[in-house]
């Protein structure tokens, strides 16, 4: 892990700092469709269920990399850390982003008391930037996660009555 990037959990004054970043990697985005994300997260569950958001930041400050977490009961395993909408875009360094993101939700893991971590792919199978799967899972797999089965998805189409 390089020591000049820290990881830190949200707090209310880096919700707007943020969006650049969750901008650029999820098209469409709207400031306030992001705020009220952020604020669902930041404003995290307290006592045995936390959840929240947190950033890697280098020492300017500027957000790098970050993720979503809450840790949850799974039937299988007992208490686990669940984590998603993991952004770290395609730039110099990112080897060293993803590296800090690793070993923070490992802290997390081990701080809660969780068996398991879950997590999403953090990128789209048909990324055009270098931010995709064949570069994803090396990664992973070098910092011992096994990558298991997939998860489905469907868009619903919202019927207005």
């Amino acid at each position: 892990m390089d020591q000049s990037l820290v990881s830190r959990l949200f707090d209310r004054g880096m919700i707007e700092q943020a969006f650049p970043l969750v901008s650029t990697r999820i098209p469409g985005m709207t400031l306030d469709r992001w705020t009220r994300f952020a604020l669902s997260h930041a404003g995290s569950r307290a006592g045995d269920w936390p959840r929240g958001l947190m950033a890697v930041q280098n020492p300017a400050g500027y957000i790098l990399g970050m993720f979503a977490f809450e840790v949850r009961e799974h039937l299988h395993e007992g208490r686990v850390l669940c984590v998603e909408n993991v952004i770290v875009p395609n730039l110099p360094g990112r080897d060293m982003i993803w590296g800090v993101v690793v070993s923070e939700i490992e802290h997390l893991a081990t701080m809660n008391g969780c068996r398991a971590v879950f997590s999403d792919l953090p990128c789209e199978r048909d990324s055009d930037d270098g931010d995709d799967i064949a570069w994803v899972t090396p990664v992973l797999e070098r910092s011992g996660y096994m990558l298991t089965s997939g998860r489905a998805f469907k868009r619903v189409r919202n019927r207005t009555v």
